[in-house]
């Protein structure tokens, strides 16, 4: 009796990860079509799906104005496209981090990549640093995001292997030395302290095609080498002696993990600035739905992330609009009591004692 109630509740959770993986592109391409529908000039969405249309060559009564037609492309859908990439850069990071550190409450900005990079964002914008044009940015953010994973790698290496805990220290103490770098930046740009402040809350308001384009293509590398990376994901769960056994190089995929999750961070802090709580609401979420096989976890929460983001953005367009709120604001707001909740679920379970 014992044994058919387990194989049934088996079977049920195995139908919803297969509805839950079919249902999530789905609600990202409705997502897509209402979120660029939406804002201060509401436009239908059988316009929007007209637009679309007739912008790939496919012959469509016109029954929209210049005017919207310039607001879908030019403004609404690259800004969505953008929302959903970066959301799903997020996710995976999250992914990412809390497998390699066995913790569900971790994610990259814990570690002090994001303040890293936010700094060298913040140093590119009070500088007026532009040599490389529209890459200077992300460049200078990846380098001081790179540097202080040196720093915190170096600071976490002991005589055998790469400890985890000094590794979660070493960032929460880089992350406060860049943070304060980056407020001494603010504290000497009185004239662009506003502009910078505004980048670094994070904000999709006036990207280009060019920065999609950018962004996907790191997501696209993101997400294949991490899936690429998911069965070494698994078995390190299971500690690095486990996984040492069963012929992963320990050692190894840390150190890629960690600059995948650099690489993926770094970006979207210079092209968007810091938004905070996605890689770490989504992944628990999903890991919840789908299982912890970071083999399907991982494009689950790409996918999920891109939702959640998009929709946050959409509120930060549209709820006080004209104006626009950083949509920072609105994860962290999220994240916030999620977080607690987690810390909170995780000392009932006895896991602080």
């Amino acid at each position: 009796m014992l044994i058919n109630i387990v194989s049934g509740e088996s079977l049920m959770r195995s139908l919803l990860r297969k509805f839950i993986l079919i249902f999530l592109p789905i609600a990202l391409i409705a997502s897509i079509f209402l979120s660029v529908a939406m804002g201060s000039v509401n436009i239908g969405v059988e316009k929007v799906w007209g637009i679309l249309l007739s912008n790939v060559g496919i012959p469509i009564p016109v029954t929209w104005t210049e005017g919207e037609r310039a607001i879908v492309l030019v403004l609404r859908f690259p800004r969505a496209i953008a929302a959903i990439v970066v959301g799903g850069m997020l996710g995976i990071a999250g992914v990412a981090a809390q497998g390699l550190f066995k913790n569900p409450i971790a994610e990259p900005y814990i570690i002090g990549i994001s303040s890293a990079a936010g700094f060298g964002t913040a140093m590119t914008l009070s500088l007026g640093l532009y040599f490389l044009g529209m890459f200077t940015s992300p460049i200078i953010s990846f380098t001081t995001a790179i540097l202080a994973i040196g720093i915190i790698y170096k600071l976490s290496q002991t005589r055998y292997r790469l400890s985890m805990s000094a590794l979660l220290l070493s960032g929460i103490a880089i992350s406060f030395f860049f943070s304060a770098l980056t407020s001494f930046l603010l504290y000497t740009s009185e004239e662009q302290i506003h502009y910078i402040m505004y980048n670094l809350m994070g904000s999709f308001w006036g990207v280009t095609w060019t920065e999609v384009y950018i962004l996907f293509s790191i997501f696209v590398f993101g997400i294949i080498s991490l899936f690429y990376l998911g069965r070494d994901l698994n078995l390190m769960v299971f500690g690095d002696e486990t996984a040492q056994t069963t012929g992963v190089n320990v050692e190894r995929s840390k150190k890629w993990i960690l600059l995948i999750m650099t690489v993926l961070t770094s970006v979207t802090v210079a092209f968007c600035g810091s938004i905070g709580f996605v890689g770490l609401i989504i992944p628990h979420l999903m890991r919840f739905i789908v299982g912890s096989n970071h083999r399907a976890l991982i494009p689950a929460t790409g996918i999920a992330g891109g939702i959640l983001l998009l929709w946050a953005d959409v509120l930060a367009r549209t709820l006080i609009a004209p104006l626009e709120i950083p949509v920072g604001i609105f994860t962290a707001l999220l994240g916030g009591p999620f977080f607690v909740y987690l810390v909170l679920k995780r000392k009932k379970e006895g896991e602080f004692a």
